[in-house]
């Protein structure tokens, strides 16, 4: 039987998170309160920013691939917000047109650096694709081969910085990554002196696993952001120095 990554993320994903399923699915179902997200992530990250008292939202989902379902930013853009999906897969980007016209859509992948052609592993459920041969061999081992490598095509590679730097002038308050096999290396390839996202939601989830990449973590505490949310397939991150402002308005404000 083929293995969906969504009735992965879903099901394994979810259920061992404890509560996420049950939750959604009562998200979903009541006005204003609907997640679009595979664990709730995107219900945690309003929350967050409303907390800090951010009003303006701008987002970069990078690996948007489904402009709605299992998606990070959807919630933001029904709220009135935009920002910038970035999907290598042409088929998926056209639906991401379709469907929010009012964001921008690359298609293209998102690296390190520029090359304008990289290998795309186009894979048995093209939402495990990947640029990263070492991602989609292992996603053949895990799976014992129920996921496969369909064909290899060329597609550019976009420096995470010039898109940031080209799309919005800036850091967006929230930025989404889910490239697989390639989140830690995004992650480090940020320049956080000019571009420091208030929240940064990755996946944290070794796919076809059950497993972390706890360097993610490690990562993220040494560019001054901490822990503020997640779930078993993605973990939240929020810029410490906004916190801290936050926490001096709010005691400011109450003296």
């Amino acid at each position: 039987m083929k293995l969906s990554r969504k009735e992965f993320l879903l099901g394994i994903g979810g259920a061992a998170a404890g509560l996420p399923l049950g939750a959604i699915a009562h998200a979903r179902a009541t006005p204003g309160n609907r997640s679009f997200s595979q664990c709730g992530e995107d219900l945690v990250v309003a929350f967050i920013l409303g907390y800090l008292g951010v009003r303006d939202v701008t987002y970069l989902d990078i690996g948007a691939f489904d402009p709605i379902e299992i998606n990070n930013t959807y919630l933001f853009y029904l709220k009135g917000f935009n920002g910038v999906l970035v999907e290598p897969n042409p088929v998926m980007c056209k639906k991401l047109r379709s469907v929010r016209p009012d964001d921008v859509t690359l298609t293209a992948g998102i690296g390190v650096e520029d090359v304008r052609e990289a290998d795309f592993y186009l894979m048995s459920d093209p939402s495990w694709n990947t640029f990263s041969k070492k991602e989609a061999d292992h996603q053949v081992k895990v799976t014992n081969g129920k996921i496969f490598i369909e064909k290899v095509i060329k597609m550019p590679l976009l420096d995470i910085n010039r898109v940031m730097k080209e799309q919005f002038g800036g850091a967006p308050t929230y930025l989404s990554i889910d490239a697989e096999g390639m989140h830690l290396d995004l992650l480090m390839a940020i320049d956080y002196r000019r571009y420091r996202p208030v929240v940064i939601c990755v996946e944290t989830l070794v796919s076809g696993t059950t497993e972390t990449i706890p360097e993610i973590a490690e990562f993220m505490t040494s560019q001054g952001y901490v822990a503020r949310g997640g779930s078993f397939v993605n973990g939240i991150f929020v810029d410490s120095k906004i916190i801290a402002l936050a926490s001096a308005n709010a005691a400011e404000a109450a003296g």
